[in-house]
């Protein structure tokens, strides 16, 4: 198969809002942990040819990523149908659109477009080094790097990232993890050509921390790099981690914290990548290639009296009290103004189209969507399509958390953030089963 890679950095490029949601600094005020890239793959395969690039930031909205798919098209021909763009979601990298509401400090948004050209940048560049080569497959378990982030607290409502045992009012975990690491890779001359990981946990080990990272996806890719050759692009598609972090909760809450978290974290992945690889002599070179990008149809949740009032009074406290609203728990900015974008969604329809992917490449099928699903979803989806199913999420968009019926009553950060209603998770579900259907998987 005729199969292509690239990567073109862009942190040292231009300057930008930094990803942690509200924050007001710059990149020119970060330190430097590991460069981001934008990393992209291209398969050559007549109607069902297809260009992915995935970068380290922390989403893209629907418009940024038909930027990019719309300007792939342009140059090298391909539809833009066929052109997926994904967020590794890493918090330490540009902000992304939907963080950034009229009501708060936004700066120069100029960098959104030159973010889209370095996209697009390696799109072209991967399918300009088209070459024969076969393609590889491995998965393992991997359970030290993902944890659930939510728990049940003694309100009889969950919470995120409630601390380690010792935590006050703390009952027990929400809901279960999906521990499983994949990897695929092409093969040419004995050597890689590029690797593909896909894991499911928050890269926000440095979250709101002043530095520029790629976070754990960064680390992953420069130890990969160092074994492999700098001239291998890694490309890491970000599982369904709606409700996943890699700091464990349960026994010791600093394991994936900052930067040790983020170089253990990055580092047991990529020798698990490694071993994989090490241990695999399967390979082969795969003719039935088949990709199709639809939409999905989404209900938007209802806004409450109660959700208007809170959201009046932390915007009051933005105009006449800033230290108080600068006080206040991010998941209380982030609600208030996500009652704001919800109800302006309201005026254009109570219902979103949402974009939703699939590419096939023999035995092996992605499957892509725009939400920061919870993993139970995830779950269900390998159950019901067997094994080689990988979930990628924030593709051709982000429509923020997605969270199972259980979630929604139980309530928290997620639900707090979220633009639809109860079903809409179900709803991506089945579409993407529908889907992976019609392509024969």
């Amino acid at each position: 198969m005729l199969v292509g890679f690239s990567q073109v950095r862009f942190d040292d490029a231009f300057d930008y809002r930094m990803g942690g949601t509200f924050v007001n600094y710059m990149r020119s005020e970060t330190e430097f942990h590991t460069p981001l890239f934008c990393s992209a793959w291209a398969v050559k395969a007549g109607d069902n040819s297809f260009v992915w690039v995935s970068c380290d930031v922390a989403r893209f909205m629907e418009c940024d990523a038909d930027y990019v798919r719309e300007k792939v098209e342009k140059e090298i021909g391909i539809p833009k149908e066929r052109v997926l763009v994904s967020a590794t979601h890493n918090h330490t990298g540009p902000t992304a659109r939907p963080s950034i509401s009229p009501y708060f400090p936004t700066g120069d948004l100029s960098y959104f477009e030159k973010l889209g050209d370095k996209a697009a940048e390696a799109c072209v560049q991967a399918w300009n080094n088209l070459t024969e080569a076969t393609m590889s497959y491995a998965r393992c378990d991997e359970d030290k790097c993902v944890h659930n982030r939510r728990y049940l607290m003694d309100t009889g409502e969950s919470m995120m990232e409630p601390g380690g045992p010792e935590y006050p009012g703390r009952l027990m975990k929400e809901g279960p993890e999906d521990t499983e690491l994949q990897a695929v890779w092409f093969m040419k001359e004995g050597k890689p050509v590029g690797i593909i990981v896909n894991y499911s946990s928050h890269p926000s080990e440095l979250y709101a921390m002043k530095y520029t990272s790629g976070d754990y996806p960064g680390v992953l890719r420069r130890v990969l790099q160092n074994n492999y050759g700098a001239d291998v692009p890694i490309v890491f598609l970000q599982g369904c981690c709606g409700n996943l972090t890699p700091r464990d909760h349960e026994h010791d809450a600093t394991w994936g914290h900052g930067i040790d978290g983020a170089e253990r974290v990055g580092t047991i992945i990529a020798a698990d990548v490694m071993r994989m690889i090490a241990l695999t002599r399967e390979t082969s070179d795969v003719t039935d290639i088949h990709v199709k990008t639809t939409t999905t149809r989404l209900n938007l949740r209802e806004v409450s009296e109660e959700d208007l009032k809170r959201s009046d009074e932390v915007f009051e406290l933005l105009e006449t009290d800033r230290p108080a609203f600068d006080a206040l728990d991010v998941a209380d900015k982030g609600y208030a103004n996500k009652v704001r974008n919800l109800l302006k969604k309201w005026e254009v329809a109570p219902y979103e189209d949402v974009p939703i992917g699939a590419v096939k490449l023999g035995d092996v099928i992605f499957l892509t969507h725009p939400a920061e699903l919870f993993c139970e979803y995830q779950l269900d989806m390998k159950k019901q399509l067997g094994a080689k199913t990988i979930c990628v999420e924030l593709t051709n968009g982000g429509i923020c958390y997605v969270a199972t019926k259980q979630g929604y009553v139980l309530k928290g950060y997620e639900m707090k953030q979220g633009f639809y209603d109860y079903h809409a998770g179900q709803k991506i579900e089945d579409s993407l089963i529908e889907l992976s259907r019609e392509m024969g998987h």
